[in-house]
This record gives structure tokens, sequence and C-alpha cells, in this order.
């Protein structure tokens, strides 16, 4: 009896066929893995640095924000002079007095 070998042959041509696709495959998802935990990498750095850069903007912010360098800025720079609390006197002015002089004023200028 002989038998023949071409239902072997395209049995074993298949299982070539489907093994090389099967390893393509792997080394394309490989590339991709690889590629893609480099851009991790780069992205973890680029956190690192913004975290970074946020810490140095708060401590400049409450650097320029200190009430010591606010009073010495006003007095050296702009001549400002601070204000004494402790003297307690306060002008109130009432609409009805407020109105009441305009119209005194008014008559004593006609």
């Amino acid at each position: 009896m002989k038998k023949s070998f071409k239902p072997l042959i395209i049995v074993i041509s298949s299982l070539l066929v489907l093994i090389t696709i099967l390893l393509l495959i792997s080394q394309g998802l490989r590339l991709k893995y690889e590629e893609l935990q480099r851009e991790q990498t780069q992205l973890e750095n680029q956190i690192k640095t913004e975290k970074t850069l946020m810490v140095n903007l708060i401590a400049n912010y409450q650097m320029m924000t200190a009430e010591d360098l606010i009073k010495n800025y006003a007095s050296n720079e702009l001549a400002l002079v601070e204000a004494d609390s402790d003297t307690g006197k306060k002008i109130i002015l009432f609409t009805e007095d407020l109105v009441k002089l305009t119209e005194s004023l008014q008559q004593t200028n006609e």
C-alpha cells in the first residue's frame, strides 16, 4: 500500500505558515512593548521634572508673599509708611450729614 504524501505535505506546510505568523506577531508585540516601556520611562521623568518645578514655584510664591518682604519693599521702594494701628481714630460719615453739608455749601456758593 502506497500512501500519498500530499496531505502530509499540506499539513506540515500549514503548520510552518502558522508558526511563522505566530513568531511575527510575537516579535511585533515585543517591539511594541519595548516602545511603550521607553515612553513610560520618558513620561515618568517628565512627571519628576514637573513636580520639581511645582515645588520651586510654591517656594517662590511663599517667599514673595512673606509679610516682612512686602513691608520692606513697600517702605524702601514705594516710600510707604506703616499706619499706626493703635491710634484708634476713625472718621465716620453718614449720608444724611453729607447731603446736609452739600446743601449748605451750595447755598453759600449762591
